[in-house]
């Protein structure tokens, strides 16, 4: 006797066919829009890892105590946007300050390289800008309308209230 092969066995490989070349689309299709970002982090220095390192460091080192972190030492960041903003007076950041306290733009104070540019800003929850007597909690060039701008925040404290540090590079 002679085993006989099923009719729908026979119609099944156009459908198996049909459905290993969707996948194999959809896998190439996935390799091709994902590669390039791969090798994005080595391509230069400037973008997330830089706004997210400056952000870190003002927060819980520069402008403040490192052994509390995220609280903002009101007299270190006031000197802190006055000498960006070219308004600090003779006596400068007291020397307990942990940032360059001769440098007189973002760029400088954070030795980016290239023409990029830093933008630092506070903010009070509420979203207005932060203020200290003199001017705004603000310093570096205008953020561009065009281009890439990548921003890294941080929820601090300041002056018995919470605020959040933007800083933002491109």
């Amino acid at each position: 006797m002679r085993a006989e092969i099923p009719t729908t066995a026979r119609a099944q490989t156009t459908i198996d066919f049909a459905i290993a070349i969707g996948l194999f689309l959809v896998v190439v299709a996935f390799v091709v829009a994902f590669v390039p970002t791969i090798f994005a982090p080595f391509q230069s220095a400037d973008g997330p890892q830089s706004a997210d390192r400056i952000a870190t460091a003002l927060a819980t080192d520069r402008l403040g105590d490192p052994a509390e972190p995220y609280a903002l030492n009101e007299t270190c960041t006031n000197a802190f946007f006055e000498q960006l903003d070219g308004d600090a007076d003779d006596g400068g950041a007291p020397a307990t300050c942990r940032y360059d306290r001769t440098a007189d733009n973002t760029s400088a104070m954070f030795a980016l390289p290239g023409t990029g540019g830093v933008n630092v800003s506070v903010y009070a929850l509420d979203g207005a800008v932060a203020s200290r007597p003199g001017g705004d909690l603000v310093a570096g060039p205008t953020v561009p309308d065009a281009g890439t701008v990548t921003a890294a925040r941080r929820t601090v404290f300041l002056d018995g209230e919470t605020h959040r540090l933007l800083v933002r590079v491109w």
